[in-house]
């Protein structure tokens, strides 16, 4: 009774984080966009591509259009049902930070971990956005807990999801999938999960939607127009007005996440002499790629880094631990 308790407690204390009650106004770019173009696909009964004013417009897929238009079906054209997308990928973000929590460090407070990740500014700003960069996210960070999970527990269905997530997020932001694909397949085959059969298995399920969907594409409006989608990978690969330089990160993430930085950057110090090899590599081998590899590319965004957000969260944790505890010391050494 007291267990079930304290669980509702910490689950009512994310309610006034993630809930918003008010008007809403919708930001003209990228927010109205997907918005008026999931209208389009009810008005249209067209659930394949992507229109913009009567043509059709495939610089991404259809993926967080056609959840809100999905969701706008059966909620109506409300605000609720505009955002209810997002805020399920923000709730499942936060449940898998949760998991990572107890996996990567330890039992005690793992409640802490998304309650950090929940104030940071970062994320509170793109939970209340009906774009695709929060459920991208959570796609990923359900990727990472079950990959975790898989090699410990070698479970089946762990092994499904530590695959499906790739399919499902390159159905949400295409090319940039492959980022947290490269940090995580070191993880991948040192834990041998990439020879078990329901993780590829799992891969193929995951990719069912965007395969569906591509070949919908070709056969409706023909292979130079699925082209589209290489194009604005090789628009946002050049310089453009998203072009930042290679340092952008440093100094613009810590703002974005601050005061949780502080805390980030001692527990990332702290974390690669963990004991633990999974929570080593996660929570320092893996930000640091992901951080390196959205360097290299041209087109620098502030949301990009949300996709490894909860691993700073931990770190943030760790940090902020590690803080008390040199300073219980510190003052242990002073007389009074």
């Amino acid at each position: 009774m007291i267990n079930c308790l304290k669980r509702l407690t910490q689950t009512i204390s994310f309610v006034p984080i993630i809930f918003y009650f008010g008007n809403r106004s919708l930001i003209a770019f990228d927010e109205g966009f997907y918005a008026l173009q999931a209208k389009w696909i009810l008005e249209n009964n067209n659930w394949v591509a992507p229109m913009w004013w009567g043509n059709i417009y495939l610089d991404r897929t259809i993926g967080i259009q056609y959840c809100i238009a999905l969701s706008q079906k059966f909620l109506g054209n409300t605000d609720i049902g505009t955002i209810l997308p997002v805020t399920l990928g923000g709730i499942i973000m936060l449940i898998s930070t949760y998991f990572l929590h107890r996996e990567l460090i330890d039992n005690k407070f793992p409640i802490v971990s998304p309650l950090i990740l929940s104030t940071t500014l970062l994320w509170v700003n793109y939970v209340h956005m009906a774009t695709q960069d929060i459920i991208f996210s959570a796609f990923i960070t359900v990727g990472i807990i079950s990959s975790i999970k898989a090699v410990k527990t070698n479970l089946n269905t762990y092994l499904i999801l530590s695959g499906a997530w790739l399919g499902l997020a390159v159905m949400m932001k295409t090319y940039l999938a492959i980022i947290p694909l490269i940090a995580i397949m070191p993880f991948l085959f040192s834990s041998k999960i990439f020879k078990k059969k329901y993780f590829w298995f799992g891969i193929l399920i995951g990719f069912i939607p965007f395969m569906i969907w591509s070949i919908s594409i070709i056969n409706n409006y023909g292979f130079d127009t699925y082209l589209g989608l290489h194009n604005k990978l090789l628009f946002l690969s050049k310089n453009n007005n998203f072009t930042n330089p290679f340092y952008y990160y440093l100094w613009n993430m810590p703002l974005n996440i601050f005061p949780w930085s502080i805390f980030s950057i001692i527990g990332l110090i702290r974390s690669k002499d963990l004991k633990n090899n999974n929570s080593k590599y996660f929570l320092f081998k893996y930000p640091l790629i992901i951080l390196f590899l959205l360097s290299l590319f041209s087109t620098k965004t502030p949301y990009y880094p949300l996709q490894f957000l909860p691993i700073i969260a931990l770190n943030s944790y760790l940090g902020m631990i590690i803080t008390i505890k040199n300073k219980n010391k510190l003052f242990k050494h002073i007389k009074i």
